[in-house]
This record gives structure tokens, sequence and C-alpha cells, in this order.
């Protein structure tokens, strides 16, 4: 009996002291990934979506076991794993990931507040300013979001000056209680990155986790980034290829450039057992969600399982999902960028990718919408709304005879109802803008990014009341002319 208990002895502490050694290995491990489904896959929904270009990685076992791309890029160039794009906000893992790196070298503590570092950091709430920490940022829990933020920068503001903008930022939510996703968060941490290492945050990047990771396509540095290939907006439910601006303040935030070959390099590092980025403990403090499941620049789901960001420009979009448990993941990029898309069209794709990656059957190509359809009813929304607005036009000649014969009554909601028709479909359009950002939708914001994110809504909003606006106006002016 000794004997037998001096044998398991051993087997049982390690078991019960080490059981994370197991982990991956714990999970049900799926079949071999199809190929040819996940070209099925890509290629259906970017018929369906009228998607120009998609670049797609998978990764199994610390290893690209696929890699390819599909379509056009917008030069009409063939869309290749090595085509460079923007990765929205993506880019916050590196940030997260350089902020890590510091907090490991003793150069910041994460639990600090944030004017521990930059003493004139302010936003509205006094207290807050003194509080908000590093962590508050990383988690996106500080309390602050574009809700509460409603500038919009120039792009050639530095760094230093978009920080000090979050002076008029508001809290809409206690410190600390709410996930509410603030892009400027990660503004202010790539900030202190450069304050910090005393670089510039391309160059910190570039030193401590691009060359090391071998990724040599990827850069932070704005003044590289010019030659890129455009992406594509839409307009109407088709596909127009556009350029976009970079603000210089902004790349730590969502304007990193890399291709998917590059970041499939960058996904293997977070599944490994030992990163040559950081600790395994820091790694598990990166990969550890706080509210709303977020981690440091990482959404964490089920207890680790499931790993992912994804990231939104006006012409790009990016999604890098994780799957430690079995040892895969893949990185998926296409070149559009409409919101619309990163609501619909993204999430159908990467459903159906997770699900062959999974050795799960892909839903049906009949499920969900389609952009393009959805552009084509705007489009068809806006046609009417031109011959409607075009008859009004045509129909104010003879109006003053005719309103002299109506009632006072009818005469004022005749002129009043061309100034409510614009005040209605703004308020609806908003409204619904709105219900699709949640916390972060900002009126201002949402203005100025319409122009270029959704150019068919922007030309909605004209077209249903600038019309009707001038027609009241004119309205007024043809009854006052008659007295």
């Amino acid at each position: 009996m000794k004997k037998i208990i001096s044998i398991l002895l051993p087997v049982l502490i390690f078991v019960f002291l080490f059981p994370c050694a197991h982990a991956k290995g714990s999970a049900e491990v799926p079949g071999e990934v199809d190929t040819n489904a996940l070209d099925q896959v890509v290629l259906s929904q970017m018929a369906k979506q009228g998607l120009p270009g998609v670049a797609l990685a998978v990764i199994e076992d610390g290893e690209v076991i696929y890699q390819k791309g599909y379509g056009i890029d917008g030069n009409s160039n063939l869309m290749t794993p090595q085509t460079q794009v923007f990765i929205g906000s993506q880019s916050k893992s590196f940030t997260a990931l350089a902020i890590a790196q510091l907090a490991e070298q003793g150069k910041l503590d994460l639990n600090s507040p944030v004017q521990a570092y930059i003493p004139w950091f302010r936003v509205v709430d006094e207290e807050a300013s003194k509080q908000i920490t590093i962590n508050h940022l990383l988690h996106h829990s500080s309390g602050l979001s574009d809700a509460g933020y409603g500038i919009v920068l120039p792009l050639n503001t530095t760094p230093e000056d978009a920080v000090r903008s979050l002076a008029v930022a508001k809290l809409t939510a206690p410190m600390g209680t709410e996930f509410q996703y603030f892009n400027m968060g990660y503004g202010v941490l790539s900030y202190l990155v450069e304050l910090q290492s005393g670089q510039s945050f391309a160059e910190y990047v570039r030193m401590n986790i691009l060359e090391p990771l071998g990724m040599g396509s990827s850069t932070a540095d704005p003044d590289a980034m010019n030659d890129i290939p455009r992406g594509y907006t839409r307009l109407f439910g088709f596909a127009i290829p556009a350029k976009e601006g970079v603000p210089a303040y902004g790349v730590g935030e969502g304007w990193i450039v890399s291709n998917a070959v590059d970041l499939a390099k960058f996904a293997i590092e977070f599944m490994k057992d030992q990163s040559i980025m950081v600790s395994p403990e820091m790694m598990h403090r990166i990969q550890t969600p706080g509210l709303g499941a977020y981690g440091m620049g990482w959404f964490i789901y089920d207890n680790g399982s499931k790993i992912v960001h994804g990231g939104a420009n006006q012409t790009f979009r990016t999604e890098v999902n994780l799957y430690p448990k079995v040892d895969r993941a893949f990185v998926l990029l296409t070149n559009e960028g409409h919101q619309v898309d990163h609501f619909v069209s993204a999430s159908q794709l990467t459903a159906g990718v997770e699900a062959v990656v999974l050795g799960n059957t892909p839903p049906s190509i009949k499920q969900g919408w389609s952009v393009k359809w959805i552009g084509w009813g705007i489009g068809l929304f806006v046609l009417a709304l031109c011959v409607l607005e075009t008859r009004n036009f045509l129909s104010l000649r003879g109006w003053r005879e005719r309103i002299a014969l109506v009632s006072p009554a009818k005469r004022n909601w005749d002129i009043a109802i061309s100034f409510l028709i614009p005040v209605i479909i703004t308020t609806f359009v908003f409204w619904q803008v709105g219900n699709f950002y949640g916390n972060r939708f900002n009126l201002v914001s949402s203005i100025a990014y319409m122009r270029q994110g959704m150019p068919d809504i922007f030309i909605l909003m004209l077209i249903g009341t600038f019309p009707d606006l001038i027609q009241g106006f004119i309205k007024i002016f043809l009854w006052a002319g008659k007295k």
C-alpha cells in the first residue's frame, strides 16, 4: 500500500496543482480544416454581399495552414494575403501589448491614475480626472465613452493635443462600473507609450513588436501609409473605391497597417505557452476579461476558449479570432468599410469562416440580409424622395392663389409641414443610428463620419431635408408677398 501511495501521490499533486497544463487539450479537437468549404463560404458571401476583396489566413498548432486572397483591392489589383490594409480597432491589441511591456519594464503601473504620468490629464469631472487609471482605459471602464466626447479632430492633430481635448469629455457612466467602448481611451494609452518609452509610438511598436515578430509589412507610422491600396465604401449597395485620411493622433486606437500574413504571426504569439512579447503572467492578465468580457485589447469569451478583436475603418474591416483550446485561429480582412457592412456582411462572413475552422457546418448562405439589397432599398427610397420633391417644387406654381382659398389653419399647416418633415426624417435617422451604436453614438461625430462611412444615408438626409426646408421658406416668402 505504501508503495502504491508513493507512486500515486506525485501524480495527484501534479494533477491538482497544475490543471492548466492540459487546458488546450481539454476541448474536443475538430477535424481537419476543409479548405474547399472555406473557399465556398468566402466566395458565396462575396457574391451575396458585393464584397470587392477578401484576404484569409488560417492557423493550426502555431502554423499557418491556409492563406488566400479573393477578388481585387481598391487599385484593381488582385487581393492577396500580402495586401496591406488599415486594421482598425485591431490596433488596440498592439497598444495594449506595448503598455503591458512597459509595465513589465517598471516604466508604469497599470493600477496608477493616468495623472501620475500625465499631470495635466483632465476630463469634465475633476474627481474622475484624478482617479481614472491606466487599467480603466485598457478595459474601457473609465466611465468615458464616445457619447460624451463630441469633438471631431483635424487629421494633423498631435497626440498631445488629442489627449488635451478630453477636457470636454463627460462621463456617461460611473467610473469602473460599466463597459463603454471608448476609442480615445486608447489614444491616451498610445501617448503614454511615447512618454514612458521616450520614442514615438510608431518607433516603439516597430522595434518592440513588429520586428521581433517578423511583421515586415506592418507599420504604425502615418508617413508610411500613403501608398497602401485604397479600400471601398458603398453607394446604394455598389462598392466605390475611396481613400482614407490617417489621423496622426489615432494610430494606436485604429490606424495600424498590416496584412493577413503579418496578423497571422501576431495571432500565433497570443496562443503560445511562452510568448517572446511578455511573461506568461502578463499574457494571462491580457487575456483575463473585465467588464463587457474585454481584457487588454481583446474580447475574451467562454473562459478563454474564444479570444477576438475586430477592426473597422471607413474602407476596411478586420477580424482576428483565436481559439486557444483547440489551437486554431484565423485572420479575415475585407476591403469594404460601409458601416452597414460591419454589422451585416462582416458578421455573416465571419460566422461562416469560424464554423469551417472549428469543423462545423457553416450557416446557409440564404440566412441573413445582403448589404447590396439594403443599399438598393435605400437607393429606391432616395429616388422616390427625388420624384416627390420635384413634384412638390412644381406645385409651388400657383400655390399662393390656391392657399388663399383655404382656412388659415390649413394654410399654416401646409407651411409647417415643410419644416416638420425634415425634423421627422432627421430624428428618425439619428435615432436609428443611435440604436446602431449604443453608447458609442455622438451626434457631432456621426454627422462628420456619415459622409464617407455611410454616404447613401448622408444623401438620404440631404434629399429628405433641404428641399422641404427650401420649399417652406419659399411658401413663407410667397404668402408674405401677397400681404
